[in-house]
């Protein structure tokens, strides 16, 4: 669908577009321009017009000082007011008065003033200001010209000497006032003039320029916007098409490479879209999205995990739907980098689905969503339960001769004292005879000693069935110390013939863990410490078993013999599954790797140190329970 095009701007909006703006703006600053250079023409007429008024009243008033001073001089009084009279005829001279040192008026440029007094011809000269000048004048005997307060007219006050000196010191005051309103007035005509043709030239300029910019820059504008409103419709393919080497065609090639590499970035999202879409739909992992613990998305690999047959059955369902009671926590939080959690599904039909489970947050429809993905490991955690119980076995199976032998032994001396007690109890009977003290001892002892051998081999079986039973996966208090008497007793067959058992226990809190898997990892310990030393010596080597607490946190259980140690090539590989220093047919390679998993389930950490030719050195360590804790038996050496 062609995108329409924007509608026109309408009203005062228009002022807006450029091929409109610009010229306004250019009238604008045409306007001000004009008034700008009127104001400062007219002040700077006006103060050129003060300026040479001032000055040829100056040089005027210095020429008459001494003409006058001459004819008064020589009694030629008539001439002064001759001289005086003549000024008159200057149509900017307002009035000029020669005044006696009684402020009476000698000469005037007016007849009719002669003789007055100067508050009657002229009342201007006695305000203060006046009378302080003239005042001034006489007393430094010099002319003062100034322009007045208001600019309308130019004053100058020069003292008159009216009497030769011998004759006494009689000083007159020479008055002139010239008249500026016309000649400023005359200057603002001009200044009135000269702004005025510089406004209408820069008009003439703005209408010039604005009909450039309608029709040689605001076409092209117009084409510029028309492609942006049609890109920003969502048609990638809108260009420009602005041609030249100005900015405007700069950036119309601009925008035509945005949009070409708009159009390359849309095609390119929706190729990463689709890969997505298909790695997502075809992953073997289980994929939800949910927000607010309700389902968004799921892929067909969750849809199968849950038993269902369409993805609409699982969107809109509660996240608690999809998991066994105590299990909501783990899809709600996100977890650490790296780091999967397992969590148990309820199957559509009901049964446990075992999965390990990452949950990370996304955007997802433009608001914050959650995602996890889930990996089924039923098969693999029936697997591995397996190949623990394997290598239980194959523990057992390595102990089982000297089993035989440990219950050998107890047989043989039970089933003789039985046989003792028997014939003892029989020749008595065949006799009549009762039984004497001495036989009655004799017979007591026998059946005391099958006693013990009988609570002997219970103890055997006792251990036996510990560890070749089935574990469950209840974790809590534990005697770390009776796990390690139990082992010890079903290694020390194995140890017996190579190396000297010791047992060095501190005084340690109970450790949080599952007896049995306990019980299988310090067995497999033992075990490959006993056939780490070889046979013959028995004296001089050792086996160690050392417990102590190594913080608040954590008991630590080292078992260090004095075999034949590991090479550093093996060290990084000894927890790996079907790795092995052992000759073929001896072991499987699975102990260690399943030891590793042991403790790593129940939350602690397994540490290994060798050097060859002097031993090697397991620690174990162990979260302490927060419940229960009861510190173990003192330190004792067996």
């Amino acid at each position: 669908m062609k995108p329409s095009v924007p509608a026109r701007r309408a009203g005062w909006h228009r002022l807006l577009s450029m091929r409109v703006l610009v010229p306004l703006l250019l009238l604008a600053y045409a306007c001000f321009f004009g008034l700008y250079t009127l104001g400062r023409e007219m002040a700077h007429r006006e103060q050129q017009v003060e300026e040479h008024v001032r000055e040829d009243v100056t040089q005027r008033m210095t020429h008459l000082q001494g003409t006058l001073e001459y004819l008064l001089r020589t009694g030629q009084l008539e001439a002064v007011r001759e001289e005086l009279a003549d000024l008159g005829s200057s149509p900017h001279l307002t009035v000029g008065l020669l005044l006696d040192d009684q402020r009476n008026v000698l000469a005037a440029t007016r007849l009719a003033l002669l003789g007055h007094p100067v508050w009657e011809a002229w009342p201007e000269l006695i305000h203060p200001a006046a009378l302080t000048r003239m005042k001034t004048a006489r007393v430094r005997m010099s002319g003062d010209v100034r322009v007045s307060e208001d600019g309308s007219r130019v004053e100058g006050y020069y003292p008159i000497q009216l009497t030769p000196q011998p004759l006494g010191s009689q000083v007159g005051i020479l008055y002139l006032q010239h008249d500026l309103t016309q000649l400023k007035a005359a200057q603002r005509y001009r200044a009135e003039r000269s702004a005025l043709r510089s406004s209408l030239l820069l008009m003439l300029i703005a209408g010039l320029l604005g009909l450039f910019f309608h029709f040689a820059l605001g076409r092209r504008v117009r084409r510029l916007e028309l492609a942006a409103h049609r890109l920003a419709g969502g048609e990638l393919s809108a260009r420009a098409g602005l041609r030249g080497v100005d900015e405007l065609g700069t950036l119309g090639r601009a925008f035509d490479e945005m949009a070409e590499r708009l159009s390359q970035d849309r095609e390119a999202l929706r190729r990463s879209e689709a890969s997505f879409r298909t790695l997502i739909e075809r992953t073997p992992d289980a994929v939800f999205v949910h927000r607010d613990r309700m389902l968004l998305f799921t892929n067909p690999a969750a849809v199968t995990l849950l038993g269902y047959t369409r993805e609409e059955e699982l969107r809109g369902r509660a996240v608690e739907e999809l998991l066994l009671p105590g299990e909501q926590d783990p899809l709600a939080e996100s977890s650490l980098p790296g780091s999967a959690r397992e969590v148990r599904f309820r199957h559509r039909e009901g049964q446990q689905v075992l999965g390990e489970v990452v949950t990370f947050s996304i955007p997802f429809d433009g608001q914050p969503a959650e995602v996890s993905i889930a990996r089924d490991v039923t098969e693999r955690k029936q697997v591995q339960e397996k190949l623990r119980t394997t290598d239980r076995m194959v523990s057992l199976g390595t102990l089982a001769a000297g089993v035989a032998h440990e219950l050998n032994n107890p047989i043989s001396y039970v089933l003789s004292n039985l046989r003792f007690a028997v014939d003892e109890l029989g020749e008595a009977g065949e006799a009549g005879k009762p039984l004497s003290d001495e036989q009655s001892q004799e017979i007591q002892q026998a059946l005391r000693e099958a006693l013990e051998g009988g609570e002997r081999m219970r103890n055997i079986v006792h251990d036996l069935r510990s560890f070749s039973r089935r574990e469950d996966e209840h974790f809590g208090p534990v005697d770390i110390h009776a796990v390690l008497d139990s082992c010890a007793s079903l290694a020390r067959t194995t140890i017996r013939h190579r190396a000297q058992l010791v047992k060095e226990y501190g005084e340690v809190p109970r450790v949080l863990a599952n007896e049995s898997r306990l019980g299988q990892l310090f067995l497999n310990l033992l075990v490959n410490a006993g056939q780490a030393i070889p046979e013959g010596d028995a004296k001089a080597n050792s086996v160690r078993v050392t417990t102590e607490r190594a913080d608040e946190r954590w008991v630590v259980v080292s078992v260090r013999d004095t075999g034949v140690g590991i090479p550093p090539e093996n060290l990084q590989r000894l927890f790996k599954p079907f790795f092995t220093t052992k000759p073929v047919g001896v072991g499987t390679g699975l102990g260690l790797s399943i030891c590793h998993g042991i403790v790593t389930a129940m939350g602690g950490r397994i540490e290994v140190s060798s050097e060859v030719g002097k031993g090697t050195t397991f620690r174990v360590f162990m979260p302490v329970a927060d419940k229960g804790e009861q510190a173990g038996g003192k330190v004792k050496s067996a």
